[in-house]
């Protein structure tokens, strides 16, 4: 099982899903990776001031829309300003490490799914989210 947190993203429009915390989406920014179906829900498409990026992956280097500055990301009472990432590839929205920092979230299990805030009490454990697919 992954660690998947409930979140809510507001661009031009406000979604919420499940997100999947990926520590291994390294970023020196506050990046969310969205798959197109549900990058078009949230910002106003086409995007007027997006660019290409070319990043690193488990597969290898690929091309993503990019969007500065897009969206908030919500989750726990926590708002972070984050960057878009329209990946095409994927089906589910991935928090990087950077915004997971951001957001203060520590998991404590990632086989079973276990996380908490790092302002919550020592003995809180919460439990992953299901998978929300958007395609």
């Amino acid at each position: 099982m992954a660690v998947r947190i409930r979140v809510r993203i507001v661009g031009s429009s406000a979604v919420d899903t499940a997100a999947l915390l990926n520590s291994g989406f390294e970023s020196d920014s506050p990046d969310v990776a969205l798959p197109p179906a549900l990058a078009r829900r949230v910002v106003q498409w086409p995007p007027p001031a997006a660019r290409y990026v070319a990043a690193d992956t488990g597969g290898g280097e690929a091309e993503f829309l990019y969007l500065e500055s897009a969206a908030w990301l919500e989750a726990g009472g926590r708002r972070v300003l984050v960057n878009l990432l329209v990946n095409p590839y994927i089906d589910e929205a991935i928090i990087s490490d950077y915004v997971m920092g951001e957001l203060g979230i520590v998991i404590l299990d990632a086989k079973r799914g276990y996380w908490r805030f790092v302002d919550d009490p020592p003995d809180t454990v919460r439990a992953s989210e299901a998978p929300q697919r958007w395609r």
